[in-house]
């Protein structure tokens, strides 16, 4: 990819990144603030009718309140008369009053007073039947902690509108007492008191239970908070909004729940605030957002390129020129314009050019002769890289062999290969013919793994060293023929299982290093033959042990003829191959240059 491509794409990938994260925030903030407006303002209009609300109906609340606490007239109410004038007395000239003082606020529709006593019965005074105690408040009154409860709406019997009422019980005299107040409320009241609110809103008051008093929706209203989707998670919370969709419309439903007396506590009041206004104003600022990332974009887009174009032409120029220095035999040169970086590698360039074609001239025969022999240098430097180059590509490609398992998830077999790519690694290490025994027995131990992925359960091995020994410095793959030629020629034709140990010792001697297996054993005329054979050193053909005598030759050549392998059999029992590594003292660990 070229400079100036490269330059372009990172500086609009900026510029993309930045634009894009800017109008979201944007975009985002904005909504949230229109939102937010909308929610502050329908919260400070749900609060105010939350308050009227409140302060209404805990009029009618002090009303039978005052009844409760008159323990004159309860008494007078529940006393038996045997003189219907009496009873006619205390009617007219106590409870009436009272009734007309309240009823003067045309809000109460009537007053009720329910009693078991039969000698005080009027128009507005009911006798307390099996109606009466099978009605929804009557037990529900008996059931109230404070002896009073809202109804839902109803008609009413004396006139037929529509009212709901607060019942109560008045038994501050005698606990027991079945006597009991009910103000009827005209229900036009808290419409009266949601219709200034509820223009372009939908206002619902409800009860504790969920039952609907008020729902200023102007087509089909709702009777409890069960029918909206919402329902039971208003009656679980005090108060809270959220966007709710109904029949391709959104709204901004906000709730509150009474708390200021007991009676009222739980009644909720419900806003739905219509944003069908609002979402077409927030998707065109979301589209003027569009509309001006990617006009800006576009823009960038002209005057990064134009830049780009305007700091790269030099560089493409300098670049062109380098790649022809050759086929013009050193003799072109670049323009040197401006004074900065590019410049400064202008003038770098024709120098470096002028100087070249200089040497060119005065060192050209003297030139070609070294090049002659530098060329059979690099020959000779190529065929041992070429050496070099065949395992380390085998080594990469079973790396690579071992990737493609691994993804395939063929872990044993990419293990097995791991191990053999491991193996070729330490093959391929420099550092003379020596190696350290620690390295040495890591090469092993990978052999050996990669053999039991071969043999299974029927090969085992065992690898015993002191610590002290891991550091001293043995010939280069001296342990792992002796381990090969154990296998081959003592456990692979063994159909029961075989272990081989490798084990070593010190001794005045050196380190001494066997390699035993319970195989199958030599015969003793073959055994005999192996050994004359190392003893006399015959030329090695394929046929030979040509591992162990390779090893054998090594160590004699390194240590002297008193080194060697010495080789112990017997046949069905197994074989044991013998090293032994003079460590001289005060030497231990030194490794060979």
């Amino acid at each position: 990819m070229k400079i100036r491509t490269k330059f372009f794409v990172t500086n609009m990938l900026i510029v993309l990144l930045l634009l894009g994260s800017l109008s979201y925030v944007w975009v985002e903030r904005s909504t949230d603030l229109i939102m937010g407006s909308i929610a502050e303002n329908a919260e400070l209009s749900l609060s105010q009718v939350s308050a009227n609300i409140g302060d209404k109906l805990l009029s009618y609340e002090e009303i039978v309140n005052t009844l409760y606490s008159d323990n004159t007239l309860q008494k007078e109410f529940m006393q038996h008369y045997d003189d219907l004038r009496e009873a006619y007395d205390i009617y007219f000239n106590k409870q009436i009053p009272f009734e007309r003082a309240i009823l003067t606020t045309k809000d109460v529709n009537q007053i009720d007073i329910f009693t078991d006593n039969p000698t005080y019965v009027f128009s507005n005074v009911q006798l307390i039947d099996e109606s009466v105690e099978s009605s929804d408040w009557y037990g529900q009154v008996l059931d109230s902690s404070t002896g009073s409860v809202w109804t839902k709406p109803y008609l009413s019997e004396t006139n037929q509108t529509q009212v709901f009422s607060i019942k109560k019980r008045l038994n501050n005299l005698v606990k027991d007492a079945k006597l009991f107040v009910s103000v009827e409320v005209h229900m036009r009241v808290l419409y009266d008191l949601v219709q200034e609110e509820s223009r372009g809103k939908r206002y619902i008051i409800a009860l504790k239970d969920g039952t609907v008093l008020v729902d200023s929706a102007p087509g089909k209203r709702i009777s409890t908070l069960s029918e909206l989707a919402f329902g039971d998670e208003l009656q679980t919370k005090l108060k809270g909004n959220r966007i709710y969709e109904e029949d391709g419309h959104s709204y901004m439903v906000l709730h509150n729940t009474l708390t200021e007396r007991v009676t009222i506590s739980g009644i909720q009041v419900i806003s739905f605030v219509p944003l069908d206004e609002v979402m077409p104003k927030v998707q065109d600022m979301r589209n003027l957002a569009i509309l001006l990332f990617a006009g800006t974009c576009a823009i960038s887009a002209i005057v990064i390129y134009l830049f780009s174009i305007g700091l790269t032409r030099r560089i493409s120029e300098l670049s062109r020129k380098m790649r022809r220095v050759d086929k013009d035999g050193f003799q072109t040169s670049v323009d040197v314009r401006g004074n900065d970086e590019i410049s400064v590698l202008g003038q770098m360039f024709n120098q470096m050019v002028g100087r070249i074609g200089q040497l060119i001239k005065e060192v050209y025969q003297s030139e070609i002769d070294r090049k002659e022999l530098a060329l059979r240098t690099k020959e000779v430097e190529l065929y041992a890289l070429q050496t070099q180059i065949n395992p380390h590509f085998l080594f990469n490609v079973l790396n690579m062999i071992r990737g493609k398992l691994l993804i395939s998830g063929d872990r044993d077999t990419a293990k097995a290969v791991g191990l053999l790519a491991k193996s070729f690694r330490m093959m391929l290490r420099g550092g003379g013919q020596s190696i350290e025994l620690s390295q040495e027995i890591e090469f092993i131990t990978n052999y050996l793994l990669l053999q039991q992925y071969r043999y299974g359960d029927k090969l085992t091995y065992e690898i015993s060293f002191n610590e002290e020994d891991l550091s001293i410095a043995i010939p280069r793959l001296c342990l792992q023929p002796l381990v090969e030629n154990a296998i081959s020629h003592g456990i692979e034709l063994k159909e029961a299982p075989s272990r081989i140990r490798v084990k070593g010792e010190r001794t005045e001697e050196g380190l001494i290093i066997r390699v035993e297996d319970d195989g199958l054993g030599i015969p003793a005329e073959k055994l005999s033959g192996i050994r004359e054979w190392f003893a006399n050193q015959p030329p090695l053909t394929q046929e030979n042990h040509i591992g162990l005598r390779n090893v054998d030759q090594r160590l004699k050549h390194l240590y002297g003829e008193g080194s060697g392998l010495s080789i112990d059999s017997e046949e069905g029992k197994g074989t044991v191959v013998t090293m032994t590594i003079p460590v001289p003292s005060g030497r231990r660990g030194e490794r060979d240059a």
